[in-house]
This record gives structure tokens, C-alpha cells and sequence, in this order.
């Protein structure tokens, strides 16, 4: 399948799931023309990694929500995104309790960039390292953060505790001032932290392959 095949699957994808077969709500929504729209529909035409990612834009959604081929290492959206590539500023090891073992380098003391796109530029990455996370997380692969990202139930999050401990989980849910976490690897129960304990949590973009790290 070409790249523009695969675009435009995509978003057929995203717009019978989310809009069924009703082309005008969505150009109203998005403020997307008539021949335009015919122009993403139409196998024929062009459909461009570049017209991806303004419509993503123009949609204000999360990069890759639409268009899940604009994550991949190398596109232009990584280029235009992150030209520098996402910081590693610590490395995190899981203890037996479950709970990272968060260790930060001084601030300008990094070890290497990711290449990973993101429209936060407050994004980081911590080098994860044992296997107490497989299968979801692997020994050297890098957690990568966007802090200015919105999170909600489902969601993989890093979790800082007042306490000092840290953790990634998926956030289950928020109720009655308690908040409920999954963990990555199943041999973890599931964990319930009063809100006031809860220093920070903060979205998990993904997981990066030790591949695209770089030391530049």
C-alpha cells in the first residue's frame, strides 16, 4: 500500500468512526470545503503527509490521532515537530514493588535526544531499564512524555507521588477524591492513591524504541 493509500485510509477510518457517512458535519466541524473533502476521498488524488498533518491541525487533535503513520520514525511531521528530537533527562528503573526508581541528570546534563514527534515542547523521555515491564515496556526501550498533553480514563500516565515515588500506569479512573491506576505488567494489581497524595500526572505519548535514540 502506497503512503498516500495508507493516509487516506486512515481517515476514512477516523471518519466513519467518528462521523459515520455525514461529510457535512465534518466540513462544518473542521471547516473543511466540499472539494476539499472530495480531494480526501477520492483515490485518485494525491493526499500528502504534509495535508495529514495541517488537517490534524485544523482539527486540534493529538498528533497520530487521525493519521497514525505520521508517528513513524523519519516523517516529515518528526522533522517539522521536533527537529531536535525529545530530550532524555533520566533514567527509571522499575522496583519490586512496582514504583520507578526515577534517576534525573542535572539540567543541561541529558543523555541524548529521541526521535519522536510531538507539538509539546515540554516533552521528555526516561531510558527505561530491567524487565519488570515487559511485555509492554523492554530493557533500553524510553518512555516518552508530553506534560502539556490532556490525559483521561485509559490513558498510560506517569504518576509522581508526594511521597517521591513515581510509577507509569494506565489511569483508570478519577472518583470521590481517589485515583485509580492499572499497571503496565499484570503482575502489579491494580493501585487507589488519594488525590492530595498525587503530585503529578502526566501523559505517556508513548513508548520509543532504543533505535531512535541518537547521542547528537
Amino acid at each position: 500500500m502506497s503512503n498516500d493509500s495508507t493516509r487516506r485510509a486512515e481517515f476514512t477510518a477516523y471518519f466513519e468512526k467518528h462521523f459515520g457517512t455525514d461529510r457535512q458535519r465534518f466540513m462544518d466541524q473542521f471547516g473543511v470545503s466540499k472539494g476539499r473533502m472530495t480531494q480526501y476521498l477520492d483515490e485518485e488524488e494525491a493526499f500528502g503527509e504534509r495535508a495529514a498533518l495541517n488537517l490534524e491541525k485544523r482539527a486540534n487533535l493529538p498528533l497520530g490521532s487521525m493519521f497514525p503513520s505520521l508517528l513513524r520514525a523519519g516523517s516529515e511531521a518528526a522533522r517539522i515537530l521536533a527537529p531536535e528530537g525529545v530530550p532524555v533527562v533520566g533514567t527509571a528503573q522499575l522496583g519490586d514493588d512496582g514504583y520507578f526508581c526515577e534517576l534525573q541528570y542535572p539540567v543541561g546534563h541529558g543523555d541524548g535526544r529521541i526521535n519522536w514527534p510531538t507539538r509539546d515542547p515540554n516533552a521528555y523521555a526516561l531510558r527505561c531499564k530491567g524487565e519488570s515491564m515487559k511485555p509492554r515496556i523492554r530493557h533500553g526501550e524510553f518512555v516518552v512524555i508530553e506534560p502539556s498533553h490532556g490525559f483521561m480514563p485509559g490513558d498510560e500516565v506517569l504518576v509522581r507521588e508526594r511521597s517521591g515515588k513515581v510509577m507509569v500506569k494506565q489511569l483508570a479512573y478519577v472518583r470521590d477524591g481517589m485515583v485509580h491506576l492499572d499497571s503496565v505488567n499484570e503482575a502489579h494489581p491494580r493501585i487507589s492513591i488519594p488525590e492530595d497524595e498525587v503530585e503529578v500526572i502526566q501523559y505517556v505519548a508513548g513508548i520509543a524504541k532504543s533505535a531512535l535514540w541518537s547521542n547528537d
